[in-house]
Parts: structure tokens; C-alpha cells; sequence
């Protein structure tokens, strides 16, 4: 146990005590998570828009209401741009306090009915980018929709570049449905302030559990956050993810430098297989146990700076720690053999791509295990010992209740296939890590997993 207790420290320092590791540290959560960073500091970040609109009205009556509608609109816009140029002046380390937005200035196309040439025409100067869109409203928009043979005749048709996500197009259809429920409920008498009085909204608040305190009395459910019970359950399953990932790939580099440079059979010299894989492994599970401790204390500061302290998932650590290590386990003795197999990093890469596309089975359908953590889906990946330690995090994580039994059960599930993995792991590795010449194929690499 010596030799392995020192090649494990080895390992250790050469995966932890290096700039990569530092590095590594900074950017991967900024490659798993940045986007959704990004994209809440630049959200603001942008200039106004002009949007020109031609509004081919064949009603004839909401154009005007339109027209007004376009102008508090670009008021609001406006009045919002000021404040925030004030705001960015008076803190100048404010550099994403900011307005965007779109100014929409609407013109009546004529005629009021088009036809294909007309369509065409303005398509045109919309690719010369003279106009932004136009807009076809039919003549029979203000009709009852019960004496209409299908709904077809009171669509209203917008034209741009980027119709399926154009802003303007879901502030013309929300204002254009505003006043054609206006224009229908004052055509059969009904004053639309009343409606719109009696259509108010009741919010329907998402509430925690009722529970009791340790001094027994009744503790208060909280009011819970719609977004956090969504994305606290990826980030969770992300951040085991990312662990796995950063213990496992170094142990591929490790093995192929040492087998490439003829190192491995200096090693092999002064200890046996056994020794120098259980060496590594216990290295790659202590670096990665580093990793965790680092991130968790990280997360811990942060949430405590922002006041999130209340929704950090404590309870999920002592759960995590046992995946974690299992997963890793599992994970890194099929990267150990895989490269004690290969004498080059680009030969590893056709047989690792089945084993990263099963690491990252829970990734695809994360929202739907979230949705239902309890369905068949999340049942199924539960006891699949590849997705094992992500999806049971992830369906922790979800805060709803999962059943114990399924937990241990996946436990034991893990604990037994990590051995069984590790063992086969070790066959390969004791005769691959003296292999020179080609590459061997899946069969070569089952018979000495079963045979030797």
C-alpha cells in the first residue's frame, strides 16, 4: 500500500499543483455556464432601434389607433433611454446600465389590399433595407369570428427579415389584439374598461412546504422562484458534470505521456499494474475532491455576498461527495484504460466518443427530468450506473421528494458497478500499457476486459 499511497500522491500534485489546473478552474464554469452569464450583464447592452413599418390597413380602422399606439411607445422607449444615460453618467463604473429598445414608426402602404406584385415590390425594399417590415391587417379583422368560415380570413400577416423573432411583430400582435377585443366588445355593447377591470389577473404565488422548526413550532412556507427551481437543479448536474470531466481527461494525458515516453515501463519497474492504477485512481478521486472543495467554497461566499444562502443546496453535499467519487471512479478507470490502450490523444478520441456521449445522456434531457423528477425518464437514468450520479443529483436537486429506496439503491447500483468497471479497467490496463503498434479494436479491448 506504500507504493500505492505514493504514486497517488504523484498523481495528486501532478494534477492539482500546475497552471492548467488553475486555469482550468476559471474557465470551466465560464464554458459551461457562461452563456447564461453573458447574457445577463449584455442584456442591456445594445443601442435603439428604428424600426420603419408599412401598415397595408384593409379595415381601415386601426391604423389610427396604431399610430398612437407606436407613439407612447416610443416615448416610453425614449424616456427610458434618458434615464439610463443619466444613470451611467452619474456611476461611471456602471458600464451595462443601459437602454435598448425599438422605435417603431408606422406609415400607411398603399394601396390598402395588396397583391402578389405590390408584396413583392416591398419585399424588395425590405432587402434594400429602405423599410424594416410590412404588415398586411385583412378587412374582415373587426368581424364576429362565429360568422367567419375559418380563421384564416383575420390573420394578419407581418413581413421582415426576421419575422419569427422580431420584436415588432409581438408588440404589433399584442396592441393589435388590444384593440380588436376593444372594437368587438363595443360592438356589442360592452363597455371594455369593465372587462378590463373584471380580467385583472390573480397572481398565483409558487410557495415552499410548510415545515417545522427545530424549536417546533411551524415555520412559514417561503415564496419560491419560478427560475431557481428550474436552472438550480442544471447548475447542480453541471457542476458534477464538469468535476467528472476535469478528473477524468487529465488521467487520459497522464497515461498516454507515460506510455508514449516508455515512463510506464520505469514504473512498472518498481510496482505492479495494481499498484500504479489504484495509485492513479486514488490520485484522480483526490483531485477531484479538491475541485469540490474549491467550487463549494467559492459558491458558498458568493451566495453569502448576494443573500442566497437560504436557497444554497446544503443538503446535497453529503449525496454529492458519495456520486461524485463514484462517478469519478467509474469514469476515470475508462479513461485510464482507453489511453493505456492508444499511444496518441487523437486515437483515444473515436473510442471515448460513446463514453461522452453516455456522460452526457442526462444533459439532453435535463428539463424534462426536472419537469417530471419522479416520471419514467428520471426512473429509467436512475438505475442506467452510467447516468447514475448526474441524474440522481439533478432529480435532488429538483427539491422534490424523491424516494429513499431509489437513492440507495442507485447507490449500491454505483458502488457495484464502479467495481465491476475498475476491475475490467485493470485487465486492459495490464496488458494495453505494454502494447505498441496499432490501435486495438473494441473486440481486441473486450476479450482482454474478460480474458486477460
Amino acid at each position: 500500500m506504500k507504493k500505492v499511497w505514493v504514486i497517488a500522491a504523484r498523481e495528486y500534485r501532478t494534477m492539482v499543483a500546475t497552471k492548467t489546473f488553475l486555469i482550468s478552474l476559471i474557465m470551466m464554469p465560464l464554458l459551461m455556464m457562461g452563456s447564461m452569464v453573458l447574457m445577463t450583464l449584455l442584456k442591456d447592452i445594445g443601442e435603439v432601434k428604428h424600426r420603419k413599418i408599412l401598415v397595408a390597413d384593409a379595415s381601415e380602422k386601426l391604423l389610427p389607433p396604431l399610430l398612437e399606439r407606436a407613439a407612447a411607445h416610443n416615448q416610453r422607449i425614449e424616456a427610458q433611454t434618458a434615464a439610463a444615460q443619466n444613470r451611467s453618467e452619474a456611476a461611471a463604473d456602471s458600464p451595462f446600465d443601459s437602454a435598448n429598445g425599438e422605435l417603431y414608426y408606422l406609415e400607411a402602404a398603399s394601396p390598402n389590399q395588396l397583391d402578389d406584385q405590390q408584396r413583392l415590390a416591398l419585399s424588395d425594399r425590405i432587402r434594400a433595407e429602405e423599410i424594416y417590415a410590412f404588415v398586411e391587417i385583412p378587412s374582415q379583422i373587426l368581424d364576429d369570428p362565429s360568422s367567419l368560415p375559418t380563421t384564416a380570413d383575420v390573420r394578419v400577416k407581418f413581413y421582415s427579415l426576421d419575422s419569427s423573432i422580431a420584436s415588432a411583430r409581438q408588440w404589433l400582435a399584442q396592441v393589435i389584439n388590444d384593440l380588436v377585443r376593444e372594437r368587438r366588445l363595443q360592438s356589442k355593447g360592452i363597455d371594455f374598461q369593465i372587462v378590463q377591470i373584471a380580467s385583472q389577473p390573480v397572481a398565483v404565488v409558487n410557495m415552499g412546504l410548510v415545515d417545522r422548526a427545530a424549536d417546533g413550532q411551524v415555520a412559514q412556507a417561503q415564496e419560491k422562484q419560478g427560475m431557481t427551481d428550474i436552472f438550480l437543479p442544471l447548475i447542480v448536474m453541471m457542476f458534477m458534470f464538469m468535476v467528472i470531466f476535469m478528473s477524468s481527461q487529465p488521467m487520459l494525458e497522464s497515461v498516454i505521456e507515460e506510455k508514449s515516453q516508455r515512463i510506464a515501463e520505469v514504473l512498472l519497474g518498481s510496482a505492479n499494474p495494481f499498484q500504479l492504477m489504484a495509485g492513479k485512481l486514488l490520485g484522480t478521486v483526490g483531485g477531484s475532491l479538491t475541485i469540490f472543495a474549491i467550487y463549494m467554497i467559492g459558491g458558498w461566499f458568493v451566495a453569502q455576498d448576494r443573500g442566497w444562502l437560504d436557497q444554497f443546496p446544503f443538503h446535497l453535499v453529503p449525496w454529492f461527495i458519495a456520486f461524485q467519487v463514484l462517478g469519478v471512479l467509474f469514469y476515470a478507470a475508462i479513461f485510464l484504460a482507453v489511453g493505456a490502450s492508444v499511444s496518441q490523444l487523437k486515437e483515444a478520441q473515436s473510442l471515448l466518443l460513446p463514453v461522452w456521449m453516455v456522460l452526457m445522456l442526462p444533459l439532453f434531457v435535463w428539463l424534462l427530468i426536472v419537469r417530471d423528477p419522479n416520471g419514467p425518464l428520471a426512473f429509467g437514468l436512475t438505475f442506467f450506473p452510467p447516468s447514475t450520479s448526474t441524474t440522481i443529483i439533478l432529480r435532488l436537486a429538483t427539491g422534490q421528494t424523491i424516494p429513499l429506496w431509489e437513492i440507495l439503491v442507485g447507490l449500491v447500483l454505483m458502488i457495484v458497478a464502479t467495481t465491476i468497471v475498475v476491475a475490467l479497467a485493470g485487465r486492459i490496463f495490464r496488458v494495453g500499457i505494454l502494447w505498441q503498434g496499432k490501435v486495438p479494436k473494441l473486440s481486441e479491448l473486450a476479450r482482454w476486459a474478460f480474458f486477460g
